[in-house]
């Protein structure tokens, strides 16, 4: 009931007051394991990635700072957020994360680690290639786009999400996860210039 409530009231924000735009939901898978690899560019981008998924619940891997201020770590961990600590081989936020994918579950990760503001994508951690080639999970590249303002909404606010992107199951190295977290970036960048040259 309380997930449904937040969502409810996170609907009315984006879509009613913020005029948010989704792009891509039939790229959606139905049911089975995803992870959701996502740009980040604001406190808004959970919940913002959640409301545009609405087939389906997704478990967010969110930098611990996030969880700092209690009634936003909250928010999130109602919308299925669970704290990963940057820079690190947090173990707890891999088993947790293998663990809802073996469950067919959504798994969004945002693989820039941190805010990168501009229109430019930042260096990608390793972190979502590794899950992803480990688990021969595919990755559904998302593009968010506007969200950089917010709570003041200068420009569109949209959520375009791409097509899956299938991965063989393989051991990660440095080779496979670089190249594949290039092939997700060059995605989500392509996306967004697109959406850019359509609304322009």
């Amino acid at each position: 009931m309380g997930y449904k409530i937040v969502r409810a009231l996170l609907n009315f924000i984006f879509f009613g007051l913020f005029g948010l735009h989704v792009e891509g939901r039939e790229n959606i898978p139905d049911k089975g394991a995803v992870i959701a690899a996502a740009n980040h560019k604001s406190y808004f981008d959970p919940p913002l990635v959640g409301i545009a998924m609405e087939k389906r619940r997704i478990s967010f891997m969110a930098k611990s700072e996030l969880f700092r201020n209690p009634l936003f770590g909250r928010l999130i961990r109602y919308l299925g957020a669970f704290p990963v600590k940057r820079n690190s081989a947090d173990m707890t936020a891999i088993r947790r994360s293998l663990a809802e994918l073996k469950k067919g579950h959504v798994l969004c990760i945002f693989p820039e680690g941190g805010f990168v503001h501009g229109k430019a994508l930042g260096r990608f951690h390793p972190g979502m290639a590794f899950l992803a080639i480990l688990t021969g999970t595919p990755i559904l590249p998302v593009a968010i786009i506007g969200a950089e303002s917010l709570p003041a909404k200068k420009g569109p606010l949209a959520v375009v999400i791409g097509k899956p992107i299938p991965v063989r199951k393989d051991k990660p190295d440095d080779r496979n996860t670089a190249a594949l977290d290039e092939l997700v970036k060059q995605r989500i960048q392509a996306m967004i210039e697109d959406y850019g040259r359509e609304k322009g």
